[in-house]
């Protein structure tokens, strides 16, 4: 066989390969219906009102019922139409249609990042969420590419609704869409409170993109505890009358304060004696928990000069009355225990000088800055 003819069988051969043998390509994100938007609203109702049950002095249910309205009113203005991709919409629809995504996507980031929080911080998010909704809602004018913010982030992209006091010098970004034109000038963000005043602290824009704006707070000034409103004002170049202004695009948070605790604790020394081991009475007493700093207790063991270990304990109460209990965790006397406590807190014991300390930790809420 002449060397031509074996390489036209050896390309042949290759062609007729089955299919399974090309290599994997990643599968691409359906696009968004009104449909789908529907089904993923009527989900996330059902989750709030679910967890409403364990918050009831919270916004939860009332948010419930303005999503179910939203569904009714998303429904209507879809029509014939419900089953199409939303960037096909008219401009009317497709707003609407973006201010469902919104309202979507900011529920389901309150349902990821409030596992784990304490009840105060749940209900200073749920808050948020539910100004957030209301204001959506509240929306008016349409576009063919309409400004929408679907989420407030941290700088590590964690889903964001609640700013503690002390945030002053915080970064942190809006997320959405068609939040900036290139073409034009950079969109203005304005902070005000839940009546609209301006507010003296206003967040400086640092980076743009049509998908996210990055903020940061000055760092001197004050947080006052309350609703802290962003209005995006932006403009989007338009065919023969240059760039015009489009309907703001809003989103809002909570700055709350600090949650104080208070740490009881319990140290209870095991030491060596003629008969073996004696185990002394606790040591008892109340850490009050700083805000952001590392506050340490000297514990007095008296009658115990040769320790075989320690046994910690502690209860963490908070303002509003939770409370929770860790321990009691016990080690060798030469070894150190560290514990983690509700709110963002830890607990550590140094045998050698026979100190507690409380320090702050990562939070498990993840929604709180």
């Amino acid at each position: 066989m002449s060397r031509r003819r074996r390489l036209a069988r050896i390309l042949l051969g290759a062609l007729l390969l089955p299919m399974s043998a090309a290599p994997a390509v990643a599968q691409l994100a359906v696009r968004a219906t009104g449909e789908t938007l529907v089904a993923g609203l009527e989900s996330a109702r059902q989750e709030l009102a679910t967890r409403a049950n364990h918050l009831p002095q919270s916004d939860l249910a009332a948010t419930a019922g303005r999503i179910d309205g939203l569904v009714a009113t998303l429904r209507k203005a879809l029509g014939k139409d419900a089953g199409s991709p939303v960037d096909l919409l008219d401009a009317d629809a497709r707003t609407m249609a973006y201010r469902a995504q919104s309202v979507l996507q900011r529920t389901q980031d309150y349902l990821q990042a409030s596992q784990g929080c304490l009840d105060a911080d749940a209900g200073s998010m749920a808050e948020a969420l539910a100004r957030n909704v209301e204001l959506v809602l509240a929306g008016k004018g349409s576009a063919k590419q309409p400004a929408s913010i679907r989420g407030v982030e941290t700088a590590d992209q964690r889903p964001l609704f609640v700013l503690r006091e002390s945030s002053l010098g915080a970064v942190f970004a809006l997320d959405g869409v068609n939040l900036f034109d290139a073409r034009c000038e950079d969109p203005v963000v304005t902070a005000t409170d839940a009546q609209g005043r301006r507010l003296p602290l206003q967040p400086q824009v640092t980076g743009v993109s049509p998908t996210r704006l990055e903020l940061k707070l000055p760092e001197d000034g004050q947080l006052s505890p309350g609703t802290y409103v962003l209005h995006v004002a932006s403009r989007r170049k338009a065919l023969l009358v240059g760039c015009a202004a489009q309907p703001e695009a809003v989103a809002a948070l909570q700055v709350a304060a600090t949650p104080r605790a208070v740490v009881d604790y319990s140290v209870v020394a095991t030491c060596r004696a003629a008969s073996g081991e004696r185990r002394l009475p606790p040591v008892t007493g109340a850490i009050p928990a700083a805000d952001g700093g590392v506050v340490s207790q000297a514990v007095v063991i008296e009658g115990c000069d040769d320790p075989v270990r320690y046994t910690v304990a502690a209860k963490v109460s908070f303002d509003g009355g939770a409370a929770d209990t860790v321990g009691p965790f016990s080690q060798t006397a030469s070894a150190g225990i560290t514990a983690g406590l509700p709110g963002g807190l830890s607990m550590s014991w140094d045998p050698s000088v026979r100190q507690l300390f409380v320090r702050p930790a990562a939070s498990t809420c993840k929604g709180v800055y």
